[in-house]
């Protein structure tokens, strides 16, 4: 077949030219090895950093990287941490992608990057050579909306480097999601660049229906394996490996996984412990978040393996390859692999796709119809149509490949068209030291003793805790308080959450046992061949909230529904850990029977003298009552403990209507007890605010 048809029929052979410009694209491959840095001095080089916390960010700049190497760009793609920042100084065109996480924080894969941009050492002009544009992803229902990116483009402007173009700020609360405005800001982008650094006149822009080479290539084992090319075959016996433990990981032990609430809820939450048993592991804070990666559940695993037809070859090993040198495989994922444990560990084909799904999809099926109607999603016009099919939805990647039937996924393509399966973060609902100290006082109570006789000190990252001549290693309790997202969607048709689908089918280590014990018992029947609790590895990440240094200050904390979780770590830590007594706790349910968390636990705080609890049930009375109301109904102890007694304020949980609403009641609380106008309520709020009196951590 000559080139010409090669492009024809959307294939792209190998480049064979080394020159540092691409020929004509009916000429040659378009080989992104060949677009990296030819040289850093290459006035056509564009530089994309990002800083992703669940891969989004990263999405938004290897598609902006494909369409600009479209244009004969040479294209670059890092996340911020990753990038040489030696090399920044040398750069003249960069873009930067930045999301948010937590309460207005950087993601994880910027944070030494933004560091760096911090140093006070850097001259005024340090960057005067870059020209460079920002994009934030954030959600304006929080407080700090997109401040990642906006703080970047702040410190940009500090160091010399002069914006080229207007920087976006994506906000989820559009209908349309980032695309709303990631869309034009691009089709301006584009527009920018190609006035500042035309195409060379012997070359035209890549057409759309010309499919760049595979990131990566899945080497087969030599066998009679028909679905690898027989020339890069190997013989490789390494053994085939879940996970590669990243750095700051530490293997958790499940050990409890309850309902707690009513069975005759809607809702189910799950109460979660895990133990860390590891030498190195340097404990946590109260307040604290712990994120793992799930896993797809076997049976859909399977039923998606026999829809694409991959069941005979689902456990033959291979080797991952990777092509570019600016896109590799990420850490966590060992290079050798099967499709089975690829698609059960790593890749998350039960997800909503993102855009660049259906750009991908397009080039992968012989069928005009559905090429044109995937190319229709992703075009300016279309959408509100993709909106409507897949997004408002909440429609699938597997859902889709089932209504686009004849699309083929290639094997090689497998990890540039699924996204790989993010971490999720959970507040910790248990205090350190309570439960290292609940440790040692069971240890000691069962005998567990080492003979000695001597009392001993444990020095933690949290502080000195007392271990007496308990014996063996010490290991650290993490509760979870976790809801199952479960939900029916506008197809009537009934979604879990990836996340939680796979804890909820975990058998905890306690569940285990009593099975074990008692055939006979209502815990659900363990798979057979399952003798061990599951283990997986997670990470503690500091929390954004944070306890008021001097216990005797009063704390309020506001946590409905789940967000009662870091509540319950805070107070466990105050309480039994440093003695305080000042305490008050506004939780909100929908039923007192049905979903009052930990309830048992606060009554007995309660009767103790220990805390007060002020609870919102919003169902159980003919006019609905939620945490707000409760709040303006104890004015004169809230200003008491928060102006008199110069107390802290913690709020968690959705960040749909509540914060807002908590933050309304307060200023009201305020303006009333205080004798103030609104307006001065407000402003009150605030300064209390950046005291770090009235802290937020809410999610969406």
């Amino acid at each position: 077949m000559s080139e010409a048809a090669d492009v024809a029929s959307g294939h792209v052979p190998h480049a064979q030219s080394t020159a540092g410009h691409l020929q004509n694209h009916t000429e040659e491959q378009i080989d992104s090895r060949r677009l990296d840095h030819i040289s850093i001095h290459n006035p056509r080089r564009i530089l994309f950093l990002y800083g992703s916390q669940t891969g989004c960010a990263q999405d938004v700049a290897e598609n902006a990287a494909r369409e600009a190497r479209r244009m004969h760009f040479s294209a670059t793609v890092s996340a911020m941490d990753d990038y040489d920042r030696s090399l920044l100084v040398r750069e003249h065109f960069v873009v930067f992608i930045a999301s948010t996480t937590g309460q207005g924080e950087e993601p994880d894969n910027m944070k030494k990057f933004w560091k760096f941009l911090l140093r006070k050492s850097h001259p005024s002009d340090a960057l005067d050579q870059m020209e460079y544009t920002v994009f934030g992803l954030g959600d304006s229902s929080y407080i700090k909306f997109n401040w990642p990116a906006k703080k970047l483009h702040k410190r940009l402007l500090q160091l010399g480097a002069k914006p080229f173009y207007e920087p976006s700020y994506a906000d989820d609360q559009h209908y349309l999601g980032v695309d709303g405005t990631l869309g034009p800001w691009l089709d301006g982008l584009w527009k920018v660049a190609l006035e500042k650094y035309p195409i060379p006149a012997h070359l035209k822009i890549i057409p759309q229906d010309v499919i760049f080479e595979n990131s990566f290539s899945l080497v087969f084992d030599s066998k009679d394996e028909p679905m690898g090319d027989p020339q890069q075959k190997t013989n490789i016996t390494e053994p085939i490996l879940d996970f590669n433990r990243e750095p700051g990981t530490f293997l958790a032990t499940l050990v409890k996984n309850d309902r707690i609430t009513n069975p005759k809820h809607s809702q189910d939450v799950r109460h979660i412990e895990v133990l860390i048993k590891d030498p190195v592991f340097p404990g946590y804070h109260p307040g604290d978040v712990l994120s793992l990666r799930p896993r797809n559940l076997e049976k859909d695993v399977d039923e998606f393996l026999e829809y694409n037809g991959w069941t005979d070859i689902a456990d033959d090993p291979f080797t991952i390859v990777e092509n570019l040198s600016d896109h590799t495989l990420p850490k966590h994922i060992p290079h050798r692999q099967t499709l089975r444990s690829l698609l059960t560990n790593h890749l998350n084909v039960f997800s909503t796709p993102r855009t660049s799904f259906f750009q991908l999809l397009a080039h992968f099926t012989e069928n005009e119809d559905e090429k044109e109607k995937l190319r229709d999603f992703v075009s300016p016009a279309g959408q509100d149509e993709l909106y409507t099919y897949c997004h408002r939805v909440r429609r699938t990647i597997f859902e889709v490949l089932k209504d686009f039937k004849d699309v083929k996924v290639p094997l090689n393509y497998l990890l540039d068209v699924f996204p790989v399966i993010m971490p999720r973060s959970f507040s910790i609902a248990s205090a350190p030291l309570v439960s290292v100290n609940e440790q040692h006082q069971q240890q000691l109570q069962n005998g567990r003793t080492n003979g000695n006789g001597n009392a001993g000190v444990i020095h933690t990252a949290n502080g000195d805790v007392p271990m007496g001549d308990v014996e063996g290693e010490l290991e650290w309790k993490v509760d979870l308080c976790v809801a199952i997202v479960h939900y029916k969607t506008k197809l009537w048709k009934w979604r879990t959450g990836v996340c939680t689908k796979w804890l909820k089918g975990l058998q905890a280590a306690d569940d285990i046992g009593k099975k074990a014990e008692d055939p006979d018992s209502t815990i659900p029947s363990i798979p057979e061949g399952i003798q061990e609790p599951p283990q997986f590895w997670v990470r503690i990440q500091r929390g954004t909230l944070k306890l008021p240094k001097d216990p005797n200050s009063p704390l309020i904390c506001v946590g409905p529904g789940t967000g009662v979780a870091p509540m319950r770590s805070f107070l466990y830590h105050r309480i039994y850990a440093q003695g305080a007594t000042e305490n008050v706790l506004f939780f909100g349910c929908r039923k007192h029977e049905m979903d009052y968390h930990y309830r048992e636990e606060w009554e007995g705080m309660e009767r103790n003298g220990q805390l007060k609890v002020f609870t919102a049930c919003s169902r159980d009375q003919e006019n609905k009552v939620y945490v707000q109301h409760l709040i303006e109904q104890q004015a004169p102890l809230i200003w008491e403990l928060l102006h008199v007694k110069r107390g802290t304020i913690l709020l968690s949980g959705s960040s749909n209507r509540m914060p807002t609403d908590v933050t309304r009641a307060l200023q009201r609380v305020i303006s009333s007890q205080g004798q103030m106008s609104i307006e001065q309520a407000s402003e009150y709020l605030n300064k209390v605010e950046k005291e770090g009196r009235f802290q937020q951590e809410c999610w969406s």
